[in-house]
């Protein structure tokens, strides 16, 4: 209880307006989860959500305990980290667009649906390098849970309620993919579905590639 009541509201309030019109506004995060929908449907991209969450707290721990910092002092260390996951990320890309490619051809070869535990990896490694997690929740977190006895605690607190805010954006995207796949009842309707997956996948990996750390 003593938890909530040292809350700054107007801190809260700030928290829930900035992390609201990130979540909303595509990402890698948001293309990751389009794409999955799209060749697994919308109860197994679940898992890829998952991941993304689980990311996300994973920097919201290193930022409680300050390891954050380590990050932000020496980002050639995370670079490597960026773009192992750019690497990966155009790599499922490629596969959505083989995929596409053959449909085009008539082999009619659609992609098998992933399993929920590649899914939460796949997505855990890709918000796990993108940049932009790491100055969200290890440079701006901090600054909304406010100073004083307690930081860490709070901090942890915006993280998992990030999660509740978070979540129906996810949700949002995962359902556009999901009813735009309903659509592929052919072999060219099925091409244009891998493509466009292909290209969400693609288009997360651009996005964390042209990511920074620098907080200037």
């Amino acid at each position: 209880m003593e938890l909530l009541t040292s809350f700054d509201a107007t801190l809260v309030f700030g928290f829930v307006v900035t992390f609201m019109a990130l979540n909303f506004t595509p990402g890698p995060a948001v293309l990751k989860v389009v794409g999955d929908s799209i060749t697994n449907g919308i109860g197994k991209t679940h898992a890829s959500m998952a991941g993304v969450f689980g990311a996300n707290l994973m920097y919201a721990l290193l930022a409680a305990g300050g390891m954050s910092a380590l990050l932000l002092s020496f980002p050639v260390l995370f670079e490597t980290v960026k773009w192992i996951g750019v690497a990966y990320l155009l790599y499922l890309a490629y596969g959505s667009f083989k995929a596409a490619f053959s449909a085009s051809l008539g082999e009619a070869k659609e992609q098998k649906p992933a399993s929920a535990l590649k899914l939460f990896l796949t997505s855990f490694a890709m918000q796990g390098a993108n940049p932009k997690s790491v100055l969200s929740f290890g440079a701006m977190l901090p600054v909304f849970a406010g100073e004083g006895d307690g930081m860490a605690l709070r901090m942890m607190a915006l993280a998992v309620f990030n999660i509740a805010l978070e979540y129906p954006a996810l949700l949002f995207y995962a359902y556009l993919g999901t009813r735009a796949s309903k659509f592929a009842v052919s072999a060219r309707s099925r091409a244009a579905m891998d493509a466009f997956a292909g290209t969400a996948l693609a288009g997360a990996a651009y996005m964390i590639s042209k990511s920074t750390l620098k907080t200037q």
